[in-house]
């Protein structure tokens, strides 16, 4: 590695450290501010905060913002060699533009592999910690009855349940209908439904269970049945943070769950699933977008270099929060809905750099 190389890439991971830093620091001091009022309700001390919650929300916050920080970091820095003319000195010095972004990539290249490292493993691990002290010191869920519960576990298999209490996964008027060729095959009903932890069998309180069949139906009833169902008490319920405490391996098999089951919603994980892989990505991009938009000296210099690349990050996460949208509630699939604005980026890449000077 030449002495350039270790220049600029010094400059990158220094930059970006330290614009991390101070917008760290500004997001830690609002967060405690809005929860200050609960960690003093619920006895939650300095030491329980700094431990329990400070730096997981750091890890959290920072794979939130630190990908589209990253052109800010980029830009900032290379606007200041262009006003310097230390670009142009570089590229007469026979170095040329393509040569001088091997620096930049290997940076790229180390934010990515720690960003995609952090997003697959140790941000879900963080998170779980992080929600979990939210849920005890800051806002406790709410674990009341849920009423009127459908939910389809197979296909052509439909679940129903009156009343249901996530707390000790219990519910009462518990049925279970299932349909071939658009006929009702298969009839349950019971009063109630009880899951057993420690058997991971539900077990079903006066039970009636109806067989059809062209040879004639199968009628059978009891007070009390243990069996195995194809669906767990996790199952009904939908929380938004779920997905976010999950690594991908553990994504990939409760993916692969939700397909064998036939449940809903199973957009909002995938959506996460490649998430994941498209933020880590996007940092290739943002570096060659932020070399090639701030080499350039111009009027305004340093300014208008730091508003566009900030324009720029907004129109990135509202063009993904779209995309995402359409995948979730629409039929975009969900690795199109992630990877769509990754692509138009890196068209935009392309035709920055061949506009780049040289």
């Amino acid at each position: 590695m030449k002495k350039l190389d270790r220049y600029i890439l010094w400059k990158f991971l220094g930059t970006f450290l330290f614009i991390m830093a101070l917008l760290l620091c500004i997001t830690i001091v609002i967060d405690i501010e809005e929860k200050i009022d609960a960690f003093v309700n619920n006895h939650a001390g300095v030491g329980i905060v700094l431990s329990q919650y400070l730096i997981y929300f750091i890890i959290y916050i920072t794979s939130l913002i630190g990908p589209f920080f990253i052109l800010v970091s980029v830009i900032f820095f290379t606007s200041q060699l262009a006003e310097r003319s230390e670009i142009i000195a570089i590229l007469n010095s026979g170095t040329s533009f393509y040569r001088m972004l091997y620096p930049y990539m290997l940076g790229a290249t180390i934010l990515a592999a720690t960003f995609y490292l952090g997003n697959n493993y140790f941000v879900p691990f963080a998170n779980k910690k992080r929600i979990k002290f939210e849920n005890t010191y800051v806002s406790k869920p709410s674990e009341g009855l849920r009423f009127n519960f459908h939910r389809t576990i197979a296909p052509g298999t439909i679940i129903y349940i009156e009343n249901y209490k996530p707390t000790d996964g219990s519910g009462f008027k518990f049925s279970i209908d299932k349909f071939a060729d658009g006929k009702l095959v298969y009839k349950l009903r019971s009063d109630k439904i009880d899951w057993d932890k420690a058997t991971k069998h539900w077990r079903i309180s006066n039970y009636y269970i109806r067989e059809l069949s062209p040879a004639g139906d199968k009628i059978s009833s009891g007070a009390v049945l243990d069996t195995v169902f194809n669906f767990k008490p996790e199952d009904f319920t939908f929380a938004e943070n779920k997905k976010e405490v999950m690594t991908t391996p553990e994504l990939k098999e409760y993916i692969a769950y939700m397909y064998k089951s036939g449940q809903p919603d199973i957009e909002f994980y995938e959506v996460e699933r490649y998430r994941r892989t498209s933020t880590s990505f996007s940092i290739y991009i943002f570096t060659l977008i932020g070399v090639s938009v701030a080499s350039r000296k111009v009027t305004g210099g340093l300014g208008w270099h730091i508003v566009l690349g900030i324009g720029l990050c907004a129109l990135y996460e509202v063009m993904m929060k779209f995309t995402i949208t359409f995948s979730t509630n629409a039929s975009l699939p969900p690795i199109l809905g992630v990877w769509i604005p990754n692509l138009l980026y890196a068209g935009l890449a392309f035709y920055l750099i061949k506009k780049a000077p040289k």
